[in-house]
């Protein structure tokens, strides 16, 4: 905790003839009160849709407009190199978002509390605040961000464990955890973090697959060395460096898919804006987790068209919606027929009444882990019925 910050426990109420409390949590209006992000953001970020580059020397106004507002910074691309693509690969996230995740973490005061991901150390530095009793390890795999990060932390006498390395291990020298949070994306939960949290320990990550990457996952784990939770909530993150998707904001299709002119070529009467939708996105991805797709948009006249493009790394299809039609053009290569499969995806969906994705979660075992809707016991998700040809 930085000198001069206000404590910022909660003290509960004790009711008479109780012995002494010690379950306390921080006030996190306090919290981010006396920690905002300003002192852990760069001087040069990008923002906006269009990823706009902002440099605090040449236009101070507009970067301090960018860090006021209530939206993600971006503070690094192509991995510091000047590779040219522009891919963002770190990140200062939006404060709504960042006090979501920690709302949901629930970390007491004296938690011990392992981070996954230190990227500019803004929320490692919320976290030191709030654990007055408490202990913060973090991991960035990045030697330069965390470089970085390790100068503003410690410009402002916070003093967390900083460790550069994979966090998908962990850090199991600082074990037990009582929590556990990542600041990046995965596919698939690593187990060293179940193994590394106590039983009755909470983690939190988002989580995605390479079709859909929009969820935020809450899991507690059991004393059994399971750990099993629900969707809490929307969260784009970044995916872990090792877990990254061949789409990933390549600006070309071409750098994903092989022969796109060479395709067979039919019509759908399926509609392919309500399959974009947040939820039934989610669905399809848990039903085809090793597909991706990206949409591109035309511009001028053509503004309302779309063209969705799919792949698993040998088959393709590319669906284009035009207003005012009633068939829509879908092109196919290699030997899936995966509009077929989605079409057959969105289907199960609906037929389950079309469930958001809060009524889904997670289970991760040491051998396994799948998705499930509404109760862990009530069975995998499974995909659609077979397509008909």
């Amino acid at each position: 905790m930085a000198e001069g910050q206000a404590d910022p426990v909660e003290r509960p109420h004790r009711p008479e003839g109780q012995g002494r409390v010690t379950d306390t949590r921080p006030l996190w209006d306090r919290v981010f009160a006396d920690t905002p992000r300003r002192p852990y953001v760069p001087d040069v970020v990008w923002a906006g849709d269009d990823d706009a580059r902002i440099d605090r020397g040449t236009d101070p106004n507009a970067w301090e407009e960018a860090v006021a507002a209530d939206i993600p910074l971006v503070t690094q691309v192509d991995d510091g190199t000047d590779a040219g693509h522009m891919i963002p690969t770190s990140s200062v996230s939006m404060p709504f978002l960042v006090r979501l995740m920690l709302e949901r973490l629930d970390p007491h005061t004296d938690h011990n509390v392992l981070e996954i991901g230190t990227g500019t150390g803004w929320s490692t530095a919320l976290l030191a605040t709030a654990l007055t009793h408490g202990r913060v390890t973090s991991i960035e795999v990045d030697p330069t961000v965390a470089s970085r990060a390790r100068e503003s932390l410690s410009a402002r006498d916070f003093e967390p464990t900083l460790i550069v390395g994979d966090g998908l291990r962990g850090h199991k020298e600082g074990a037990p955890y009582d929590r556990l949070i990542a600041t990046m994306a995965v596919q698939r939960v690593p187990y060293e973090w179940v193994e590394q949290v106590r039983p009755g320990g909470v983690i939190v990550t988002p989580w995605g697959t390479p079709y859909n990457n929009s969820s935020l996952l809450r899991l507690v784990v059991a004393g059994d060395g399971t750990a099993s939770g629900r969707f809490v909530g929307n969260a784009a993150f970044m995916f872990a460096r090792s877990q990254r998707r061949r789409f990933e904001d390549r600006r070309l299709v071409g750098d994903v898919i092989a022969d796109p002119d060479t395709a067979r070529v039919r019509h759908t009467t399926t509609d392919p804006r309500p399959i974009r939708e947040e939820h039934a996105d989610f669905a399809i991805g848990l039903r085809l987790p090793e597909v991706e797709h990206r949409t591109f948009f035309g511009s001028g006249d053509r503004a309302e068209q779309f063209t969705v493009w799919y792949a698993d790394g040998t088959s393709w299809a590319a669906i284009d919606y035009k207003p005012g039609v009633d068939t829509y053009e879908v092109n196919e290569h290699g030997p899936r027929d995966l509009w077929a499969e989605i079409e057959a995806a969105y289907a199960a969906w609906r037929d389950q009444g079309e469930p958001p994705r809060e009524r889904h979660g997670v289970t991760v075992t040491g051998d396994d882990q799948w998705a499930w809707l509404d109760e862990p016991g009530g069975g995998r998700v499974e995909i659609g019925p077979a397509p008909t040809t």
